[in-house]
């Protein structure tokens, strides 16, 4: 059937998250060269020529031929991402150079080329490369024969409203002196910038505090005695608590693929039945987590399992993946009766499309059947009745709505390389700010004098309390922020029309975060 005429329909859009997560190329694609050294390097063996600026793979480490369903890169989907370097030679013991940190010019299926030599001087120099994680969505194992696949069937969430980032690309118009006509002499485009992505949700998981804060830290539920090197399984998460990653065998195959062995039995299964504890806190670096994001339109249902990829001829779906995604603001709205929602706002780093034979979600196609989905009330949001705000030293029982905004203030940076315009090099963050909103009825005038009071709250000093805003649908499936150091920024009084209690309107500034916990199934890779 062929579906070049078939319109797309909003009932064919899908958003799905990939995340981002340093990929040491060699231990998934390479050669074992030592059994004393970790992981797996390539090793440029190959006889004639060899370009020291491109490392690749497969049967020909030269021209990267015999590329398979398991070692297959997407076609640039790593441009301009920033790679650890390292080359040695051939007795794996002595460096040739020093560690190198290179922009990555472009990448084939089988290739990575970058615009400098790596230092190579033999051909049997070997090379330790690893991508840094910003801009760089984990790969997957084809689903489909000869296919290309992320890492991309990671559900979002209760989302219910979602706006992808546009693509603006800069216009050059020129005037030129010896035009002879009134019309522009010459026109292109210059560097693309990018819209931010919004997203608005049902809260029913606090990942998000994550992205927007920067570091965490879990314990893990392991499941029994189960380690991956005992019978293991399938579409299961296993975890190393040591090094603090989750990681998901598919189809034999360990994602992100990071480890020396995959039978190895350092790896926990994770009781799926119970809850992670994590632990989340500000990153005062100049960055942030990142992630991806795929989005899809498709035409119909009528498309079988067999060719769920973007073909260039029927043009039966598409799929645009836009990568180094990082929270620029994060909003938590709570009011009486209704669910907790958060509003999300996320700034991209560079737009992937036309990507001929790749199948989005990793054709996952309901769901019910993407990760992190639940079949139990994990699923379902935190509500109004589930909160509980402390301030000034004590509960607060008369809030009928407020908000928790953290902004981070990020800003685009471009710099001169050898890649492409339409990558923004990196986003720095900026100064880092909380605002807490908060329409309540008050029965005594704490508020108004701490309006005037010059200093801020601070419960070291004055014992007055941290600010505390908790929510709990169980024991296992709750989160918290608490607040230091904050200051009543404004206090709004308004006579009611009908005579009724008062609202008053309070905005306050924290400067402190001194606590931030999540329980719950959700699992974060990152």
């Amino acid at each position: 059937m062929v579906l070049s005429n078939e319109v797309y329909t909003g009932a064919g859009l899908s958003a799905t998250l990939i995340p981002e997560m340093d990929l040491d190329v060699g231990m998934r694609y390479g050669t074992k060269v030592s059994s004393n050294k970790k992981g797996f390097m390539f090793k440029n063996s190959a006889s004639g020529t060899i370009d020291y600026t491109t490392v690749s793979w497969g049967t020909d480490a030269t021209g990267g031929a015999g590329v398979t369903d398991t070692t297959r890169m997407m076609a640039n989907i790593y441009q301009g991402c920033l790679a650890e370097v390292k080359v040695w030679e051939s007795d794996f013991t002595t460096e040739r150079v020093a560690t190198q940190y290179l922009r990555i010019k472009s990448n084939t299926s089988s290739k990575i080329s970058f615009d400098v030599a790596l230092g190579g001087s033999a051909k049997d120099d070997i090379v330790q490369l690893k991508i840094l994680n910003y801009g760089a969505p984990v790969q997957a194992v084809a689903e489909i024969d000869d296919k290309h696949n992320l890492l991309s069937d990671n559900w979002l969430g209760l989302i219910t409203t979602f706006t992808p980032p546009t693509v603006d690309p800069e216009m050059k118009q020129l005037n030129m002196a010896l035009g002879g006509t009134r019309n522009f002499s010459h026109q292109l485009k210059g560097a693309e910038s990018f819209g931010e992505a919004s997203m608005d949700m049902a809260v029913s998981n606090a990942s998000w505090l994550y992205y927007a804060l920067g570091t965490m830290t879990w314990t893990a539920p392991q499941s029994g005695g189960r380690v991956l090197g005992l019978n293991p399984d399938n579409s299961q998460v296993y975890f190393d608590d040591t090094n603090q990653v989750f990681y998901r065998r598919e189809s034999d195959v360990i994602n992100p693929p990071e480890i020396f062995n995959t039978d190895s039995d350092t790896l926990k299964k994770l009781d799926n039945a119970a809850a992670i504890n994590y632990t989340i806190s500000e990153n005062n670096t100049g960055s942030l987590p990142s992630f991806a994001l795929e989005v899809t339109a498709e035409k119909g249902s009528t498309i079988s399992s067999t060719n769920y990829f973007q073909d260039a001829t029927d043009e039966r779906l598409f799929s645009r993946v836009f990568t180094g995604c990082m929270v620029q603001t994060l909003t938590l709205n709570f009011e009486e009766g209704l669910e907790l929602t958060a509003s999300v706002s996320a700034v991209t780093r560079k737009a992937h499309d036309t990507i001929e034979n790749y199948v989005p979600k990793r054709n996952v196609r309901t769901n019910t059947s993407l990760f992190n989905y639940s079949d139990d009330d994990a699923n379902n949001p935190y509500m109004f009745s589930d909160g509980t705000i402390s301030m000034f030293g004590q509960t607060w029982a008369r809030v009928k709505s407020g908000s928790v905004t953290i902004s981070n203030n990020l800003t685009p940076q471009r710099y001169i390389g050898n890649y492409d315009r339409g990558i923004i090099a990196d986003y720095t963050a900026g100064q880092r700010t909380y605002e807490v909103s908060l329409n309540l009825q008050v029965t005594d005038r704490t508020l108004w004098d701490s309006l005037r009071t010059q200093n801020e709250t601070n419960n070291s000093t004055d014992g007055l309390g941290t600010l505390k805003l908790e929510f709990e649908k169980s024991t296992t499936d709750k989160f918290h922020l608490e607040f230091d150091d904050y200051i009543v920024q404004s206090v709004d009084i308004p006579f009611p029309d009908d005579k009724g209690m008062l609202d008053l309107a309070l905005v306050l500034s924290p400067r402190t975060l001194t606590g931030c916990n999540y329980t719950g199934k959700w699992v974060i890779q990152g």
